[in-house]
């Protein structure tokens, strides 16, 4: 009688999450990669050394004609329709990694928002802005001091570094 009880249980679970993944907007396909808490076990971080790149994205899913990275986001999506400019650069060095790791397509990666889903197609441009960025970083960094962009004054708020920062706008 337990056994059966626990049986029953145990379906209407996974039928409840199913049925919340399908309502999430994102790939019905097979999960690769998982890293978002204790539904799925910790996957280690994807790591190209011909890059020098790390990364975890939250879902990487196996698509017909390729893989596909996903980051889920707590905020809304932007009204402009598209992601924000460091969700879109954030998901494309997660199909940097895909497609080096993993050696197969990669033709787009999604970016989950509370509302709903904005895909970003993984173009040749794309990948060679990402990877002139990449350059940039590494050419800061070999710099005494590194400027940032202080264009919007929203993010000086919640900046770690706002109290030691000679150029905040808050």
């Amino acid at each position: 009688m337990f056994l059966l009880i626990g049986l029953i249980a145990a379906i209407l679970a996974w039928l409840f999450g199913w049925r919340l993944f399908l309502r999430s907007g994102l790939p019905s396909r097979e999960i690769l990669y998982a890293d978002v808490g204790r539904s799925f076990p910790q996957s280690a971080p994807l790591t190209s050394r011909r890059y020098r790149l790390t990364g975890k994205p939250d879902y990487l899913v196996r698509i017909e004609n390729g893989l596909v990275p996903v980051e889920v986001k707590s905020g809304r999506s932007p009204d402009s329709g598209r992601p924000y400019d460091g969700h879109l650069f954030q998901v494309a060095g997660y199909c940097l990694l895909v497609e080096d790791l993993y050696r197969v397509p990669v033709p787009y990666g999604l970016v989950r928002y509370e509302d709903r889903t904005l895909p970003v197609q993984y173009t040749p441009d794309l990948r060679a802005r990402l990877l002139g960025i990449m350059d940039e970083i590494r050419v800061a960094r070999q710099g005494v001091e590194c400027h940032i962009s202080h264009s919007q004054a929203g993010r000086c708020h919640s900046c770690g570094f706002r109290s030691v920062c000679g150029e905040t706008l808050i």
